[in-house]
């Protein structure tokens, strides 16, 4: 530590030089960290069960885009360890445009029994009975509402894509929840049943709350068993596991985010050496003299290192320290996406600072003990006579 005002200077001689540096280590940490955090959220346990609500979903066997007899779901409420069932259809449908700004969940359910399955939402506004009452009665999240600058009695017209009709909803009640994003608008689909006969008797899912950790566990096997031998065979999961499935379109996005992870590292590790080795090249005479005063070779060694630690260390916190300012503000970025219900999992997690400061370490000393070596190996003689 009583060399820390050296290094320091020799860090900052070339002020430039050293800036972009650092700011080449914050970036990619910055990077990494994110990365990180998806990587923790993917395993992160089912945020519903955290808090005692236990959900599983039953859907077709074959895939989403096959639905299910709607008589399913009361055959399902009959078993034992099932509190409440209710039904999913995913209309989908165009508000304003297609773009990605303007995206956001779109279903048809059963308002007698949504709030049931999923009491962990709250009404802030409005009430049940008036979006009950109202065939085409809307319920919308708070961020949705403040997104758009809705308020109760808007009207809200969505132009079907997968289904040839145009739905003119009007806003009955708005819900909110402790946790995550609120970005859904859900309306009646005894509405859709009446623009589109052809979908009444069906459903895309079935979404039961069930009684208990192990009602959630033995459930799924019973549901497939018990349809198993008919014409629309189901499969079970957990609320978790669902979510999962749409990530896992991507592929193996594990190792994608890991690969990436390395490559970046490795950038890192380049161009934070290729600065110690010019810093080092250019006080080449510098630590000859050094030498000759009485600085052995391990103390060289140890300044040189030192150096480079110093730098990544500030690029490091200062990376760290712009991931937790930002990361709720890339959370809100992420509500009104396809992914909102899995980025909800992402928080601040102290495996990921501990990452981050190990990458900044890493990185220091691996970009730094080669040119250190070399200084540290280099006779005095030959110092001296350097004219770099």
């Amino acid at each position: 530590m009583k060399f820390l005002s050296l290094m320091l200077k020799n860090v900052f001689r070339k002020k430039t030089r050293t800036i972009l540096t650092i700011g080449s280590i914050i970036l990619p940490l910055l990077v990494i960290c994110i990365m990180g955090s998806f990587l923790k959220a993917l395993d992160a346990p089912d945020p519903a069960e955290t808090r005692g609500m236990f959900r599983i979903v039953t859907r077709h066997k074959v895939g989403l885009t096959s639905d299910l007899p709607i008589s399913y779901a009361e055959r399902i409420k009959q078993l034992d360890g099932a509190l409440a069932v209710t039904t999913f259809d995913w209309f989908g449908g165009t508000y304003i445009d297609n773009s990605a700004r303007n995206f956001f969940a779109r279903f048809a359910v059963e308002p007698e029994t949504f709030l049931e399955v999923f009491d962990d939402a709250s009404l802030t506004r409005g009430s049940i009975e008036d979006w009950m009452n109202d065939r085409a009665g809307a319920l919308v999240g708070e961020d949705l509402m403040k997104k758009y600058g809705w308020k109760l009695g808007d009207q809200v017209v969505l132009v079907g894509d997968i289904y040839p009709v145009t739905l003119q909803l009007t806003i009955r009640a708005v819900y909110g929840v402790s946790y995550g994003g609120s970005d859904g608008l859900f309306f009646n689909r005894k509405y859709l049943e009446e623009a589109l006969p052809s979908f009444e008797g069906v459903v895309g899912t079935i979404w039961t709350k069930c009684r208990d950790a192990e009602a959630a566990n033995r459930l799924p096997n019973q549901i497939d068993q018990m349809f198993e031998n008919s014409p629309y065979p189901t499969k079970t999961e957990s609320e978790k596991a669902f979510q999962m499935g749409f990530v896992s379109m991507l592929g193996n996005v594990k190792l994608l985010i890991t690969s990436l992870g390395v490559i970046i590292v490795l950038v890192i590790i380049l161009i934070a050496a290729n600065t110690m080795a010019l810093s080092a090249r250019e006080r080449v005479r510098e630590i000859a003299v050094l030498r000759t005063l009485g600085f052995t070779r391990r103390m060289i060694l140890l300044l040189i290192l030192g150096e480079s630690l110093t730098m990544a260390l500030i690029g490091g916190f200062l990376g760290l320290g712009m991931f937790v300012v930002g990361l709720k503000p890339l959370k809100a970025s992420l509500v009104n996406t396809p992914i909102s219900g899995f980025a909800s999992a992402i928080m601040l997690f102290p495996e990921v600072l501990v990452l981050g400061f190990g990458v900044t370490v890493l990185v220091g000393l691996l970009s730094g003990i080669g040119p250190a070596i070399r200084a540290s190996q280099r006779p005095i003689t030959e110092g001296l006579r350097h004219l770099g």
